[in-house]
């Protein structure tokens, strides 16, 4: 069994038990002027997303210059030798503060994509800074602020936009980041909905807190597919999307956390209209075990350390085309064999410092088809 780096879960719940001081270091009285600085574009106009790979036109891509090390628990030693000693002795910093140099090289890989997509002329939202107000929330919990991961606040589906609900309650805070996209689109027309938030603690009441988050959501074809490796979503979350979405067809896809405490969906499936990357080991019943439009599907089989580090936790810029880790040697070989174009960066640090990559780094709001 390999020894697993953080994951997004992991590096979040520890935040419960650090008191460390607020991450603002600049008094906002009103949201106005950050909002208009965290964009260029102000499109906002429709959520359009009916697949995973159509082509990307508009997309939320998250910041990383205010996440804090959570304190060491016991409990978190599965994290692996290297999450334990960073914890250890850096718990409650800025991850900046923490290790400098480190953290330089990761913003850089994270600009250098986001200057990547503007320049395809994609537009490109980022998560504002928080209010004191917004930073008070949960204070009872941790003063914990990670706006890394989009897609596990924000789905879009069809024209829908979906606010998410979190088994790390503080997480909620990524939701009031993007506050003035997804409000913007309210404003303009769109249908913008919320799951139930369950209570402010880690136990959660299965029959009543129904739970999904969207690292664990992927569509296509009329189909959404909504992991369970119960780190994250929970069986009623996915009865919620079938109410909330009567015209798709809903599957649920269990996951095995055995070998590895796989998040979400996205940690261990990646899918496109023409293939998909599957780590079907941890899947229950391997091929037989996802549901049956997905069963004739072409795919690419993921080996653990490629899913562990998160390098095919990539994303679709068009239906011929993908933005992934240079990391990925064998991925992207597989993915250009099958004539896909691959555009990669340097980005192995990211998925693997903080548990998570390109797709749970973006929450697309626009895709042509």
């Amino acid at each position: 069994m390999p020894n697993p780096e953080f994951d997004r879960r992991t590096f979040v719940k520890a935040a419960a038990s650090t008191a460390a001081a607020a991450l603002a270091t600049t008094n906002l009285t009103t949201h106005a002027k950050e909002s208009q600085s965290v964009t260029e574009h102000k499109a906002l106009s429709k959520v359009n997303c009916f697949s995973e790979d159509g082509e990307l036109k508009e997309v939320i891509f998250g910041r990383f210059d205010d996440v804090r090390i959570p304190d060491y628990d016991p409990i978190l030693d599965y994290a692996g030798p290297k999450a334990v000693a960073l914890m250890k002795k850096h718990g409650g910093k800025l991850y900046s503060k923490a290790e400098p140099e480190k953290y330089k090289q990761i913003l850089e890989k994270v600009e250098t994509m986001v200057d990547f997509l503007k320049g395809r002329g994609i537009i490109v939202h980022r998560p504002r800074k928080h209010s004191e107000d917004e930073l008070a929330n949960f204070s009872l919990q941790s003063k914990l602020n990670i706006n890394g991961y989009n897609r596990d606040s924000l789905v879009s589906i069809g024209n829908t936009l979906v606010e998410c609900s979190f088994k790390v309650p503080e997480r909620i805070r990524n939701k009031y980041a993007v506050r003035y996209v997804s409000m913007g689109l309210m404003k303009n027309g769109n249908r913008v909905i919320s799951m139930p938030q369950p209570l402010d603690t880690y136990d959660h009441d299965e029959n009543e807190s129904p739970l999904a988050e969207g690292g664990d959501v992927e569509i296509e074809d009329g189909n959404i597919y909504i992991g369970n490796s119960r780190q994250a979503s929970n069986s009623l979350g996915v009865l919620w999307f079938k109410n909330a979405f009567p015209d798709w067809n809903v599957h649920e896809i269990n996951i095995n956390p055995d070998r590895f405490p796989h998040q979400h969906l996205d940690c261990v499936m990646v899918i496109g209209r023409k293939f998909g990357c599957v780590l079907i080991d941890d899947i229950p019943g391997g091929y037989k075990g996802l549901p049956q439009p997905l069963q004739k599907k072409k795919w690419i089989e993921l080996k653990m350390e490629e899913a562990t580090s998160k390098l095919a936790n990539f994303i679709f810029l068009n239906p011929e085309e993908v933005l992934m880790a240079t990391e990925a040697e064998r991925l992207r070989k597989e993915v250009e064999n099958l004539g896909i174009k691959v555009n990669h960066f340097p980005y192995y640090d990211v998925g693997k410092t903080f548990g998570g990559s390109l797709r749970c780094n973006t929450c697309p709001i626009y895709r042509v088809g």
